[in-house]
């Protein structure tokens, strides 16, 4: 006998780190967790296909990662059409013109520096789960 499994919103993923920094991810996961499931991702190599099965509403993805830069998981998740809905948020460090550039190049939500202001970004993230993104961005960052 087949079990009928239904996600509801409250079942889905909300979030998904993608982070080498342990100590930040576990401090974002503690935060995030008030407002849904929150899952991490390690292996930096697959982890657009990690966020194709998992369908997160919203991920924050550092941008200097050990194996593939968090720019490029960034474009394999949207060259998945059926990623779009899902909102990239990019994470750094860095204050470099040339990484602000590349940023800004890409279809994604927005830049968080680090460190970031927890209480300003719970405000943000619940104001993206509240909101559908409708697709890819027409315009500038």
């Amino acid at each position: 006998m087949a079990l009928d499994v239904k996600t509801t919103v409250s079942d889905a993923l909300a979030f998904m780190v993608v982070d080498d920094d342990q100590i930040l991810v576990h401090s974002l996961a503690r935060a995030l967790r008030p407002l849904g499931k929150v899952a991490f991702s390690n292996d930096f190599d697959a982890a657009h296909l990690t966020a194709a099965n998992a369908r997160p509403r919203v991920m924050l993805i550092d941008i200097d990662l050990p194996s593939v830069t968090g720019i490029e998981i960034a474009r394999r998740i949207r060259s998945n059409p059926e990623m779009d809905s899902v909102y990239i948020l990019m994470m750094t460090s860095h204050r470099s013109e040339a990484v602000l550039k590349q940023v800004a190049g890409l279809d994604v939500d927005g830049l968080l520096q680090k460190p970031m202001d927890m209480p300003a970004l719970l405000v943000r993230m619940q104001a993206l789960l509240d909101a559908p993104r409708t697709g890819p961005r027409s315009s500038g960052n």
